[in-house]
């Protein structure tokens, strides 16, 4: 019954770090498309006050400054991309705290696409960190 056999080399094979980087890249890019969300998706007027676009300017900034140094295939690039993307999930997550705590901890409440959106760029900024950890071992 039990006659398949499991390749060794498969099981031991760890991801490269050409994949991490191309990962990393567009995990970034994906992060900036996503982020851009507040400025067409959302109608919540909160992040149209001068303290929520230096925050999101700031924070595209450091997304530019962090391809800037991945593409030149620094350390520094991917510390940047992965300490940027743990900051991004702790923001979107307190953003979706309305879910359990039916209180946003950010702003008011967003609506169900923003929620949504939430959720996906938690996920991308998950790639992100997982990636950036990867290339920043292996550089």
């Amino acid at each position: 019954m039990g006659d398949f056999k499991v390749d060794k080399n498969i099981i031991n094979r760890k991801t490269s770090y050409q994949f991490n980087h191309n990962l990393l890249l567009a995990s970034l890019i994906a992060l900036t498309v996503i982020g851009s969300a507040y400025y067409w998706a959302d109608d919540r007027g909160e992040f149209f006050e001068p303290f929520w676009i230096i925050v999101l300017s700031i924070w595209y900034m450091t997304i530019g400054f962090s391809l800037l140094l991945v593409f030149r295939k620094t350390k520094s690039g991917y510390l940047i991309a992965g300490v940027l993307s743990w900051i991004t999930i702790t923001f979107w997550v307190c953003d979706n705290s309305h879910i359990i705590f039916q209180a946003s901890l950010i702003a008011s409440e967003p609506n169900l696409f923003m929620t949504i959106r939430n959720f996906i760029g938690v996920v991308i900024a998950g790639l992100s960190i997982f990636s950036s950890h990867n290339a920043f071992h292996k550089i």
